[in-house]
């Protein structure tokens, strides 16, 4: 057997902290469509659980009951010889290794609903590090990479293809989501080029506390920047314009229209307004999302429109 990287495995140093939380994220989308998906799920190994699964939408269902697809099932138990990448769970996803660091084959078939789909890197892994307290208190590590989804997804004996541009993340550590405040964590990819930003803050603007620019076959880190909010939809960012510095000196302007997206409540203690963003850099369309977070009780009182948010 292949002796798997540090970052294809179940993370080191694991104490006996019943939130240790390990988690793997992908993208995929139909952007002519407006079609907007993830895998996306979590173990909690001292619990013995795991949180899950995939999830698509478009503007004709935003909410889990109304979406095209909703199985991020909570309560499954970890399955016996599970590896982080290399799993089948009790709602029927499977996750495989087939080069590591690089390429990746997800499966589900459940409720007339199939996935089969091939995940490719196109540029290199970053290493997200963060000066925010709040988010050091999700991930002891945690790392980002573009990349490339190929594949099917069948969906009640329709067919949606799927070759686009496609994120994926994983991390360790204990994981205290009460610790997180507001923000948008965002990326976009094009050919050759990629971004991706953590911003923390309430209003109109919010600073940037990490990230990465990816341009001309170097990958630097972001040590500055801000993104500012240009319109609001009914629940998050419709329009928004990030601007950032990585270590290498080099500098990045996107502006950004952002779908109305799903209400994902999968994390209980926050409320993600997640959606397709198409981005604009340099000229270049760069097709990502945008994931809009806010403790859930802040959130429900902003869409019950007991508190306004900032004009």
């Amino acid at each position: 057997m292949i002796e798997l990287p540090a970052a294809d495995r179940f993370g080191e140093g694991r104490d006996d902290n019943p939130y240790w939380n390990e988690s793997v994220w992908f993208s995929f989308s139909i952007p002519q469509r407006r079609v907007h998906g993830m895998i996306q799920y979590y173990f909690r190994p001292n619990m013995g659980m795991l949180n899950g699964g995939p999830v698509m939408w478009d503007p004709s269902g935003t909410s889990q009951w109304d979406c095209l697809y909703y199985n991020w099932s909570h309560l499954q138990a970890m399955p016996a010889g599970a590896e982080k990448f290399a799993m089948t769970a009790r709602n029927s996803l499977t996750v495989e290794v087939l080069e590591p660091l690089s390429r990746y084959r997800i499966g589900y078939d459940k409720d007339d609903f199939r996935m089969e789909l091939i995940w490719e890197a196109v540029g290199p892994i970053h290493e997200l590090h963060t000066g925010d307290r709040g988010q050091q208190a999700t991930a002891k590590f945690h790392l980002e990479q573009p990349g490339r989804m190929t594949g099917t997804v069948h969906r009640h004996g329709e067919s949606y293809p799927i070759d686009c541009f496609s994120m994926r993340d994983t991390s360790y550590g204990a994981r205290d989501y009460e610790s997180l405040a507001c923000g948008g964590y965002f990326w976009g990819i094009a050919d050759g080029s990629a971004f991706h930003a953590l911003c923390m803050g309430e209003g109109r603007t919010a600073k940037c506390v990490g990230g990465f620019l990816w341009r001309n076959g170097e990958l630097g880190s972001l040590v500055d920047g801000g993104r500012e909010i240009l319109a609001y939809g009914r629940f998050g960012p419709s329009r928004v314009a990030f601007d950032g510095t990585d270590h290498l000196g080099r500098t990045v302007h996107a502006t950004g229209v952002i779908d109305p997206g799903l209400i994902f409540t999968g994390y209980t203690d926050h409320t993600v307004v997640w959606s397709l963003s198409e981005w604009d850099v340099d000229g270049v369309t760069h097709w990502g999302d945008n994931q809009e977070f806010s403790p859930a009780e802040r959130f429900r009182r902003l869409a019950r429109g007991e508190i306004a948010r900032e004009a």
